[in-house]
Order: C-alpha cells, then sequence, then structure tokens
C-alpha cells in the first residue's frame, strides 16, 4: 500500500530507493531481494493496484450467477476500494491510478499490450455474465452480449476516466444508477 501511495504521489523518476526507504519503512536491501530494482517493485504496484484491484475478477463465481448481483458487488468493492485509499491519505483513487499507468507507459515495457489483454479479459468476464442472464431468463434473448459486454465496461472506464477529473474520485452512486438503467433496458 505504501509503495502505491509513494508511486501515486510523486513522478516515478523521482522516486529513489532513498525515498522509498524513508516512505515504505523497509531497507533498500529487502527492497533488492523481493523485486530486485525499482522497476520489480513498481511493476508489482501495477500489477497488484491497476490489474488486480478495481478488476471484475476479483468478483467471486457466486456473483457470476446474476448480471445484477454481479454488477452490484463489483461496485460495492469500487465503493470499499475508494474507502481504503481515502483511509491512506489518496483523495481520488482515480488520479492515483492515472499518474501510475502515465509512469507505467514511458517505464514499463508492454504495458500498453498488457493493458490490451486486461481489457480484452474484462470484457469476457462481462460477456460470459451477460450470455449466463439470457440463459437464465434474468434479460432477454434478443441482446447481442458483446455489445452490451462493451457497454457496461465503457460505463466504468468513463466514470473512472471522469473520477480523475473530480475532487474524490469516480461517482459510484452514478455509476449504479448507469448500470441500473442499461438493466431495465435489458429485461
Amino acid at each position: 500500500m505504501e509503495a502505491f501511495r509513494l508511486f501515486a504521489t510523486m513522478p516515478y523518476d523521482r522516486v529513489s530507493f532513498s525515498v522509498m526507504e524513508k516512505e515504505i519503512g523497509i531497507s533498500r536491501g529487502s527492497m533488492v531481494y523481493y523485486f530486485k530494482n525499482k522497476e520489480g517493485l513498481f511493476s508489482e504496484v501495477v500489477r497488484t493496484f491497476v490489474y488486480g484491484a478495481s478488476s471484475l475478477k476479483a468478483v467471486p463465481d457466486a456473483y457470476k450467477l446474476s448480471l445484477c448481483s454481479f454488477y452490484t458487488y463489483f461496485i460495492e468493492t469500487l465503493k470499499r476500494e475508494q474507502e481504503q485509499m481515502s483511509g491512506m491519505g489518496i483523495a481520488n483513487i482515480n488520479e492515483a491510478l492515472m499518474r501510475i499507468e502515465n509512469s507505467a507507459l514511458t517505464y514499463i515495457p508492454n504495458f500498453k499490450e498488457q493493458t490490451a489483454q486486461w481489457y480484452e479479459e474484462e470484457l469476457h468476464i462481462w460477456k460470459s455474465v451477460i450470455e449466463n442472464a439470457i440463459s437464465t431468463g434474468e434479460i432477454r434473448n434478443s441482446i447481442d452480449p458483446i455489445t452490451i459486454s462493451y457497454l457496461y465496461e465503457d460505463c466504468y472506464l468513463g466514470r473512472a476516466f471522469h473520477g480523475v477529473f473530480t475532487h474524490a474520485g469516480y461517482d459510484t452512486d452514478r455509476l449504479k444508477q448507469t448500470y441500473d438503467q442499461l438493466y431495465a433496458l435489458l429485461k
């Protein structure tokens, strides 16, 4: 968490070993032992907080049996992440992630490709949940699961991007309203 906060609040090139020792509270030797170098620590921060935290993969399988339960659980996860980050002194998780992602574009080889793969995996999860909702009769069978997958994912990404420019990050209540309206149209 401390490494996330550090990279989220400082430009990558200004995060030295001495800054990391002071802010994170572990020795240079420990960092080198576990992460090899600053790039290794930064890559772990990206893996954990960009690809892992606000990910649909974190939604338990039991919630994937219903589209409404699935997106409701996902939004609750986003709310918990916001509260957790706020407790660390990060008022805007979206701004923090944008800073990290901007640095990753410069300092992590293949970041664009990795992110494109992450996006495709997220779409696949939406598609699977939507196909299940069609098969159970939760939503109409005349809709295109791929198109609806894009709509749900793009609503989330749009709220996340908009959140960068607000005080507290994305408005999860607004995202829930959007998801609920889309869901109502699918019934």
